[in-house]
């Protein structure tokens, strides 16, 4: 498998902490790909004390400090709901990657960034990072990720994806995670995100199936571990990040569409919403 390089990240900021967490991120995976950078900023007049002149100057400031990093930054101010711009401006970029935040709020917005990802992840295809008020304290890395799969073609995208965000660093390592033990079938909307094997599955064909996967995925500079866990899936993939120290947990959905926009995946939405480090979801 060859590994295509990410070229161009879109990260959307309301000015607030968290938003300024996802611009670390963003600004630091940018630099290890040689990727550009589109800063995106909804601007809607009822939920701004600045005036756009303000606003496009504040966003201005941004992008300069980014520029004096090397990077190639793109500013876009545009009316209308956050998740819309964000999702419009990162199609119009044929983004590789988006990056938000997760609960942020200031007084520039009223807007809670926190509901702004939840609806973002409904409505963008693209693979989407979601960092959290405490990953301001992290160092913004992508040595070390966290894979759940369950062998899927949406769970193979996040696995390959992993690989991409990985490649540059040195020493990089790729988990693949399976969790063996199932809290029973699932009947919402959508399939389980990740990460499940068949019930009645034993750990025996799960390490087997995760060897097979391991070895389509190795040879491209990055280390890649197969990973077994028993339990649930969202507390397999918590308990092995914390215990791996993992950079990113890495996650695959369905795309957004007919019932994935009213449900995201159950994993998926439970992982963003309870992890302590950073969730790239992929579709």
């Amino acid at each position: 498998m060859t590994l295509q390089p990410i070229r161009s990240i879109v990260v959307g900021t309301d000015f607030s902490p968290p938003a300024a967490t996802a611009l670390g991120w963003a600004s630091a995976i940018a630099r290890a790909h040689g990727a550009s950078l589109t800063l995106v900023h909804a601007y809607l007049k009822q939920d701004h004390e600045l005036s756009p002149e303000e606003t496009r100057a504040a966003l201005a400031g941004l992008a300069a400090v980014e520029t004096e990093h090397g990077l190639q930054v793109r500013v876009e101010m545009r009316d209308g709901a956050a998740a819309a711009v964000v999702s419009t401006v990162a199609k119009e970029c044929g983004a590789d990657l988006l990056v938000i935040g997760s609960r942020g709020r200031n007084p520039i917005s009223r807007v809670f960034l926190g509901s702004v990802a939840d609806a973002t992840l409904k409505q963008v295809a693209l693979p989407t990072l979601v960092v959290h008020p405490g990953d301001a304290v992290r160092a913004p890395r992508t040595t070390n990720l966290l894979v759940g799969t369950d062998f899927s073609p949406e769970s193979n995208r996040a696995a390959e994806f992993a690989m991409r965000l990985a490649a540059p660093r040195e020493q990089a390592t790729v988990g693949l995670l399976v969790a063996t033990l199932l809290p029973g079938p699932f009947t919402g909307l959508e399939m389980p995100a990740v990460p499940m094997v068949e019930p009645g599955e034993t750990e025996a064909p799960a390490r087997e199936a995760l060897a097979r996967r391991v070895k389509e995925l190795a040879g491209n500079g990055v280390r890649v571990e197969g990973l077994t866990c028993p339990g649930s899936p969202v507390e397999a993939i918590r308990d092995v990040a914390e215990q791996r120290k993992a950079d990113v947990i890495v996650v695959g959905t369905t795309a957004p569409s007919g019932a994935a926009r009213v449900l995201l995946g159950s994993v998926a939405t439970d992982l963003v919403h309870q992890a302590d480090r950073p969730v790239l979801i992929v579709r």
